[in-house]
């Protein structure tokens, strides 16, 4: 499964976001249509991952765990208590909850990004700027591309 591309979506007052139905079609086709949501680790956006994806994400986290070290299992913990489990309704939509909305600065308007196997949710003023700058990311991809850094 490989998303990618940017959609924006609006967020009712009921709190519900329409699926994107490029993404939902592609998900629906491979998976059992049930995601998982989370905060991501680095950013102040939201990721979501379908339910297989998710399921490599925490066999992949608990194989490097030790589950008798108390600061492992904390870090399992919180990354386990921190998720949201969702399913689509009949229209495609979801809800949103408030605290994560909260967190990540997310109003009425939300941007998906199809991140290859996850899909992220921004708020939409966030990315009226790139991430990286043109010069900066053709130097970067460049050097990466080359085996550096």
């Amino acid at each position: 499964m490989r998303f990618c591309g940017t959609i924006q979506a609006r967020r009712d007052a009921k709190g519900r976001v329409f699926f994107p139905a490029a993404f939902r079609k592609q998900a629906c086709a491979e998976s059992d249509a049930r995601f998982v949501m989370r905060r991501d680790i680095h950013e102040a956006c939201l990721v979501i991952y379908p339910s297989d994806v998710w399921e490599g994400e925490v066999a992949a986290l608990r194989s490097r765990l030790n589950s008798w070290n108390r600061s492992q299992a904390m870090l399992l913990r919180q990354f386990m208590a921190d998720i949201e489990a969702f399913g689509l309704d009949a229209q495609g939509r979801f809800i949103l909850p408030q605290r994560f909305a909260a967190e990540c600065g997310i109003g009425a308007d939300v941007t998906f990004i199809g991140m290859d196997d996850r899909i992220e949710l921004w708020p939409s003023q966030r990315l009226e700027k790139p991430f990286v700058e043109a010069d900066a990311f053709s130097q970067r991809i460049e050097a990466l591309m080359a085996g550096g850094d």
